[in-house]
């Protein structure tokens, strides 16, 4: 069982992921605000987050600067899910390096049963 924070401004759709993390017996912690995501991850640790490109005040981006700045938070795996097209995010190749995401999908295309197949993979340890 995994704390998987979610950070996703869609009322709707941060409602199935969180009921549908749960029935996959993980934890799921919802924000559509980068700052109560921050507080709260000091409280409940997350093993791994997921996160839209575009969020209230400020950027998917924005909030992943932020919350790898903290020493404790710098290799928790990451998922982006935006708007842009894989083709488009290639620009943004050195920033994903940079903030160590994980993966990026497309939110149009998003597959739950795909998704928490990613987050499963992501939490296994290296061998």
């Amino acid at each position: 069982m995994a704390n998987i924070f979610i950070l996703e401004p869609d009322n709707l759709l941060a409602g199935n992921l969180r009921s549908f993390f749960a029935n996959a017996n993980h934890t799921a912690y919802v924000h559509s605000d980068p700052q109560s995501a921050l507080t709260t991850a000091d409280e409940y640790k997350p093993d791994i987050v997921i996160t839209n490109l575009q969020l209230a005040g400020r950027s998917g981006i924005e909030f992943l600067y932020e919350f790898r700045s903290y020493s404790d938070w710098q290799n928790i795996p990451v998922i982006l899910l935006g708007h842009l097209r894989n083709e488009e995010m290639t620009q943004y190749t050195e920033v994903f390096s940079e903030l160590n995401i994980s993966s990026y999908i497309y939110k149009p295309s998003i597959k739950l049963n795909s998704l928490l197949l990613s987050v499963e993979q992501m939490l296994q340890p290296a061998s």
